[in-house]
């Protein structure tokens, strides 16, 4: 009942007051017909409901007219200001008197006026006197019949014209004349005084509008869409509007529109839309050009500014600002210096032209400039702005790609350094930014560098302006997509006459084309091989951590013992941060790490890194780190991890991006794939397009080991053996044939065996023995494997031993199932049906993790069933660990002691040892005492 109440009382409310208004208006009528002229002045701000107001006024004369006698004869004259006549010489008075007789002469008068140019400053005495004949002409036709003079938006009419209509109303105390006039608020202009003179003596009344309240508002939305609605949107309506007349009916017009189809749903939300945006716009088209211009002003800097900045911008000074600033809240389009509505400000954001937007915000950058604004603000303009004319602008814009770079900011960086480059006059600074900018692009995409950017570097190489620690950067970005004969032509511009070739970033170079790129470091002028010694050094710095790296590529090379290899990894990543500088260094390390069988440690520190490079939003830097982990994979033998990785990089960046680099990848899916048995999928890997220069860099090696592979496992050992043999030509020509690289002696052996060449396979295996920096390494492991595949099974035991402690010792779990696979078929072979179970049980558990071949029949078994002989219990998941006590026991009993004797030399009972014998066989799976060593020895092959 209350709101009921609430809303009856506010339709009478705005009934009462339009009432209030024309019972005015009535009462000036009837002074009229008493021969008493007078003003009427309607004002208010833009949209307030003045014109709507002064046509009722005018209604209510028309239909006085006809039913009156008194006003039987009366002349009603309109018409409107507008601001693109303001400065035509009587215009608004030619319009208001168009349709009446006036006296020859004064028409030509009026007319001769329209052509005048407007008057400057205060007005010419003629013109005052040719108003004054104009108004006098009004007074005339006022002595036969009453006069109406209606004027809408007067404030827009032009100066004589006002000067005409204030003289007019001076006159008016006993003349049947009546002007009314609807003015807007706000309107301040030292050049007019009409509206004070238009109220003149007591003669004049004036009637205010002002925009509706919450409640008037209110009760407005439940007229046209209910009560229920109003209740739920009406506050949000006026918050909009502001209470402005015309936004409340664009509003409800809007919503009405949006809901139309779904009257259930009105209420919920209010839609602003297409017809708030038009009256927005619509209000500031009708507003003086102040408040236009503050309106955009406030509306490009999105948030409340400080007045003194406001109207610097706006181009007013502080007192002019406030009176627009105060027209734009009556209007009820700003509240409290901020727009009422985002479409608002969308809207009046959508009708600037770029060169506006411009302006204002390099106006905003210039006075946060003078006036200590933070870099920070001032950037923020300069980037809005897109354009930059001041020299200290490209320094700012440097500087705060830096620090967004500090907080991996990686969007705000790019724009910075690339409006810096665009601007930037200086050919030597635009060089190093776009060098720059180039590094933090490639974070994220170095397809975009090679696209973008790679060509003005090559160019800014070849004119001397880039400088020279960028000259190897750029080098990488050419080698990483292919162009490497480009890239051979511009090293020796490392190596200039008077140029320093043992400075860091070129001895850095050097070993880093040797390990990656060593077709490109054979052109390297023989002598110029910068040294490795650097004691003393430490990483703190990103170019001692790339000296340390060159280092641990000439030592894995060299073949000097993996202990300084792993001294020298580990000071690289516990020392170097991941950043675009550090990328190549931090890799290698982990890549050395691999290359001496450390994947115990390379595992930990890549995962690390890979979740550094995706906090750090720099997805290239996830991707090349993610290939070195699936090589980790691989190494380690598992094989569907060596293929989520793989994948997981190419999801990151696609195979175009990847450049020479794509070799890796493949490379490695094909063999996780034809270790998996995957052959179709491996053979669509080789399908694939390759790019340029991929067999002049280390990645091709790794392409043609994984097809070799391949071609391997489908029976094509002339076609593998052919492409291992292209691996180890290139990577002795290259200087790097270590098979700890790519073990590709052993991998030619097994080709040589499949095609009965066991004299070549023996040489070869023999060989890659001796080039293995250790005995229990990969590479040993492989070729031993290799060379037990040559001789009788009575001697191939000790081999088998022999790698399978070797793949142990390394992690490669995969190679690890081949060896225990061959070594139980070698058990088999000399009648130890029970061993040989065993063994090949472990291998089928490892081989099971590995995600491998498929499991292997045991020997003596048909069609992957058991043999008869030698039953054995269930076998018993390996979870279920040895206690101490029955590891001793066990152990003394490997090594040939009865049970009296374990039980005098551990101080137990028979009955004791007899038990954790019998726990020992059930927890091994195994029935013989003679089987105790080689499960002990098992079972610590699969905590590897």
């Amino acid at each position: 009942m209350r709101a009921e109440f609430c809303q009856k009382t506010g339709v009478v409310a705005l009934l009462v007051q339009r009432e209030e208004h024309l019972r005015l208006f009535a009462a000036k009528l009837d002074s009229l017909v008493a021969g008493r002229g007078g003003t009427l002045v309607v004002s208010g701000p833009v949209a307030s409901g003045k014109t709507r107001l002064l046509r009722a006024f005018l209604m209510d004369a028309a239909d006085k007219s006809s039913s009156d006698r008194g006003l039987s004869t009366t002349l009603l004259l309109s018409t409107t200001g507008y601001p693109a006549t303001r400065e035509v010489p009587l215009w608004l008075m030619s319009q208001l008197l168009g349709g009446v007789e006036l006296p020859p002469e004064l028409r030509r008068e009026m007319d001769a006026a329209l052509s005048e140019p407007p008057a400057q400053g205060d007005l010419p005495l003629a013109s005052v006197r040719l108003a004054q004949r104009v108004a006098e002409a009004v007074l005339v036709l006022a002595a036969d019949r009453p006069v109406v003079l209606a004027v809408d938006d007067l404030q827009d009419g032009d100066a004589l014209s006002l000067e005409c209509l204030v003289h007019l109303a001076r006159r008016l105390v006993a003349t049947p004349v009546l002007l009314v006039a609807a003015v807007r608020s706000g309107v301040s202009d030292p050049r007019y005084g009409f509206h004070g003179a238009l109220l003149h003596e007591g003669i004049g009344s004036g009637i205010r509008l002002h925009r509706l309240n919450e409640r008037d508002v209110a009760t407005l939305v439940a007229e046209r869409l209910g009560r229920a609605v109003a209740d739920r949107v009406g506050a949000a309506c006026f918050a909009a509007t502001g209470g402005n007349r015309l936004l409340i009916d664009a509003v409800l017009e809007d919503h009405t529109a949006q809901f139309d189809a779904f009257p259930s749903e009105r209420g919920d939300t209010l839609f602003v839309g297409e017809a708030f945006c038009r009256a927005v716009l619509g209000c500031l088209d009708r507003s003086d050009a102040a408040t236009r211009r503050t309106a955009e002003v406030v509306a490009m800097l999105g948030h409340p500014s400080s007045p003194r900045k406001l109207a610097e911008l706006v181009g007013l000074d502080e007192h002019e600002l406030a009176a627009a600033e105060a027209t734009l809240e009556a209007i009820g389009v700003l509240y409290r210096g901020e727009f009422r509505h985002s479409v608002a400000r969308d809207a009046v954001l959508a009708r600037l032209t770029g060169a506006d937007r411009t302006q204002i915000h390099l106006r905003a950058a210039a006075f946060l400039q003078r006036h200590d604004g933070t870099i920070d603000d001032i950037v923020d303009h300069l980037l809005a702005a897109g354009e930059i004319h001041e020299p200290y602008a490209v320094s700012l814009l440097q500087c705060v790609a830096e620090r967004a770079l500090a907080v991996d900011d990686i969007d705000r960086a790019v724009r910075c350094l690339q409006l810096a480059a665009e601007c930037c006059a200086d050919e030597r600074q635009r060089a190093a930014i776009i060098g720059r900018l180039a590094s933090v692009v490639w974070r994220t995409s170095p397809i975009a560098v090679a696209e973008h950017h790679l060509c003005a570097l090559i160019n800014a190489i070849r004119e001397g302006t880039l400088p020279d620690a960028q000259i190897p950067v750029v080098l990488g970005y050419m080698l990483w997509h292919g162009r490497v004969a480009e890239a051979g032509d511009l090293v020796s511009t490392l190596y200039e006459d008077d140029g320093d070739p043992a400075k860091e970033q070129t001895r850095s170079l050097e070993w880093s084309l040797r390990h990656t790129y060593p077709a490109l470091a054979e052109r390297i002028p023989a002598g110029l091989w910068g040294t490795t010694d650097q004691e003393g050094l430490t990483p703190d710095l990103v170019g001692s951590g790339r000296l340390l790296a060159a280092r641990l590529v000439s030592e894995v090379f060299a073949g000097e013992p993996p202990d300084r290899v792993v001294i020298g990894a580990q000071q690289i990543l516990q020392s170097c941060p991941l950043d675009e500088d550090t990328l190549d260094t931090l890799a290698t390390a982990l890549i050395a790490l691999t290359y001496v069988d450390r994947l115990d440690l390379a595992r930990p520190w890549c995962d690390e890194l890979i979740q550094r490079a995706h906090e750090r939003r720099a997805p290239t830097w996830a991707a090349v780190l993610g290939a070195v982990r699936a090589d980790i994979a691989m190494r380690e033998g598992y094989m569907a991890e060596t293929v989520q990785y793989a994948h997981a990089a190419l999801g990151i960046l696609p195979a175009p991006s990847w450049g020479v680099n794509i070799g890796l990848i493949r490379g490695l899916l094909v063999v996780a794939h034809t270790r998996m048995d995957e052959y179709d999928k491996a053979a669509e890997q080789l399908r694939q397009p390759l790019p340029d220069g991929l067999f002049e860099s280390r990645f091709g090696l790794h392409y043609l080991f994984g097809r070799g592979q391949y071609y391997q496992a489908v029976d094509r050992p002339y076609a593998a053996l052919s492409d291992f043999k292209a691996c180890g030509d290139l990577l002795s020509r290259w200087g790097m044939d270590q098979p700890n690289i790519v073990a590709w002696r052993s991998a030619a052996a097994q080709s040589h065996l499949a095609l009965g060449q066991h004299d070549h396979a023996r040489e070869l295996a023999e060989e890659q023995l001796r080039l293995s920096p250790r005995r229990n390494s990969r590479p040993a492991g492989l070729a031993l494997l290799a060379l037990a595949a040559t001789v009788p099974p009575a001697e191939r035991v000790p081999l088998l031993d022999a790698a399978v402690e070797a793949f142990t010792q390394s992690g490669a779990r995969f190679h690890l199932t081949r060896a225990l696979f061959d070594l139980g078929r070698t058990h088999h072979a000399l009648g130890d049906d029970g061993k040989a179970q065993l063994v090949i049980r472990h291998g089928r558990r490892i081989e099971k993790e590995c995600r491998g071949r498929q499991p292997q029949p045991e020997p003596g078994s048909q069609d992957g069933t058991e043999i008869a002989e030698a039953p054995r219990t269930p076998w018993v998941p390996l979870t279920d660990e040895l206690s101490a006590a029955e590891r001793r026991v066990a152990s003394l009993a490997g090594l040939g002691q009865s049970n009296r004797q374990i039980a005098d030399k551990l101080y137990v009972t028979i009955s004791t040892v007899e038990q954790h014998l019998t726990r020992t066989y059930r927890k091994l799976g195994i029935t013989r005492r003679s089987d105790i060593t080689t499960a002990l020895r098992l079972r610590t092959v699969e905590t590897v």
